[in-house]
């Protein structure tokens, strides 16, 4: 059975809610099992994931950080990212990122909402389809 683990920062109700739904969609509808677990900001995914990365077959990680007046934007977009992908590769586990980086709040929604380009059901997919190239 495919597991999956969604691992979502909260950080931005509105744009982790709609980013959610969009991979849960997918998965839905793909039929693959799944659980979900929130942090508060993007800096917590990599421990989460480090905790539970042989539990699940996929991984599909949905946050944002929204750029403002000082540089912290690019400290928790460089360290989140970088050690997300650093336990990915080093495990071999598919994983799929949906960590939206954005200039400001309206880019995050444009990114987000279900109507639009939703990059969560994006992650989903990607998860899928590494998760099928894992087991070819």
């Amino acid at each position: 059975m495919k597991k999956v683990l969604i691992i979502y920062s909260n950080f931005y109700p509105e744009i982790s809610e709609n980013l959610l739904e969009g991979a849960e969609l997918i998965l839905q509808e793909k039929k693959i099992f799944y659980k979900k677990i929130s942090v508060d900001g993007s800096l917590e995914i990599p421990f989460v994931l480090e905790k539970h990365k042989k539990n699940f077959k996929g991984f599909i990680i949905l946050g944002c950080v929204i750029k403002g007046e000082t540089d912290h934007y690019y400290m928790v977009r460089d360290i989140a990212l970088k050690q997300i992908y650093k336990i990915a590769y080093e495990n071999k586990i598919p994983l799929s990122s949906a960590v939206l980086t954005v200039k400001n709040y309206s880019q995050a929604v444009e990114r987000s909402e279900l109507e639009k380009k939703n990059l969560g059901a994006n992650a989903a997919n990607v998860c899928i389809n590494l998760m099928n190239l894992l087991n070819e």
